[in-house]
């Protein structure tokens, strides 16, 4: 591994920020691997995806399983997506969101909560019931403290990377546990035409990234808005989110793209929405920003691989915030945009503490 390729897996952020007036759009991090977030680059790599490989990430690819619909390529690909899309269609599960959000929100302490904290558990048990059709604590308590066994720290995360590569990250008692409520709940049908080994990937795939990024926007939607000033403008809300997305998007990098003969580019979505020659004052929160140019913003990823919860990930985002920000005044202590890593998914750091008062 070479000085550049080594600064772009320990120091995640800071290695992007020290390229981010690259205007031509891309660095190499080693032989035939390039990092990109030009538009144009964006959108010709995208417009072709279909005809490109997607090698999986070597942090995640050892606890979502090898068989994730995140990595597969070709008709498998396609197949599995058309099995999941019904299962992550948003406005369906409105009313079960709002009921959600709204127990979480009575359930405030007085005092100081990790904000970050409160969004991963209100997500985790979203997507639970969106996967699993039945709230289920236990399974999903015992499927967080796994993920943050792995994920909780860079350190963490970089260790079990480099120091055991390959090796696999599952935990049997909580695929079993995993197994056995996912055929009985949501996914028979797809149960009944899986592999063991690719519902358990699947059902794994579902609940990470289903939660982990949605919660991630969701605090860094309540963190520009506490800045801003906005936390008395629910009107603003779905301005906010798209702002939030470009400026602090969940997901730093949009998954790894190799030609047919072996080059692999990497999407940065991180260096894309921060780029000088597209947004006029690329590091300040605006709300009202114009929308940009194709390509230029792709908070969700693109081509083939955008991913499948859109549409659930920005109904959760505008519902939590609009529910909270309408029935209790916040304000954050502390207040840091020192971002955490999980895996390659950009949080706010767990100090990020808010104090909820009702409103009068």
């Amino acid at each position: 591994m070479n000085r550049t390729e080594l600064r772009f897996a320990w120091r995640l952020i800071p290695f992007l920020d020290s390229v981010q007036g690259f205007e031509d759009g891309l660095v190499r991090l080693r032989d035939r691997r390039w990092l990109v977030w030009h538009p144009d680059v964006m959108t010709a790599l995208f417009r072709n995806d279909r005809v490109l490989r997607h090698p999986p990430s070597r942090t995640l690819s050892p606890l979502l399983g090898n068989r994730s619909v995140l990595w597969l390529d070709g008709p498998e690909h396609t197949a599995y997506r058309r099995a999941l899309v019904p299962v992550l269609r948003g406005e369906r599960y409105r009313a079960v969101i709002e009921e959600m959000a709204g127990r979480a929100i009575a359930e405030l302490p007085a005092g100081p909560t990790s904000l970050p904290a409160w969004t991963r558990r209100l997500t985790l048990r979203i997507i639970g019931r969106v996967v699993f059709g039945v709230d289920d604590d236990e399974l999903l308590t015992a499927f967080s403290r796994w993920l943050d066994r792995r994920l909780g720290s860079r350190v963490r995360t970089l260790a079990h990377r480099w120091l055991t590569p390959g090796a696999t990250r599952s935990d049997p008692r909580l695929d079993a546990m995993l197994l056995e409520r996912a055929q009985s709940a949501e996914f028979p049908a797809l149960a009944a035409c899986l592999p063991r080994e690719d519902l358990r990937d699947q059902v794994v795939s579902l609940l990470f990234a289903g939660h982990e990024t949605t919660a991630s926007a969701t605090a860094w939607t309540l963190y520009w808005m506490h800045e801003a000033g906005l936390t008395d403008r629910p009107d603003l809300v779905d301005a906010a989110i798209t702002e939030s997305l470009r400026l602090s998007p969940p997901a730093t990098l949009a998954g790894n793209r190799m030609s047919v003969d072996g080059m692999v580019l990497t999407p940065s979505i991180y260096l894309a929405h921060r780029r000088a020659a597209t947004y006029e004052r690329p590091h300040v929160f605006d709300p009202f920003r114009a929308p940009p140019p194709a390509g230029a913003f792709f908070p969700f990823g693109g081509g083939v691989r955008h991913c499948l919860g859109r549409d659930l990930a920005l109904l959760e985002i505008r519902l939590i915030v609009t529910a909270l920000l309408r029935h209790k005044h916040v304000a954050l202590v502390s207040p840091s945009r020192t971002p955490q890593l999980r895996g390659a998914a950009m949080a706010p750091p767990p100090s990020l503490a808010m104090v909820a008062t009702c409103r009068r």
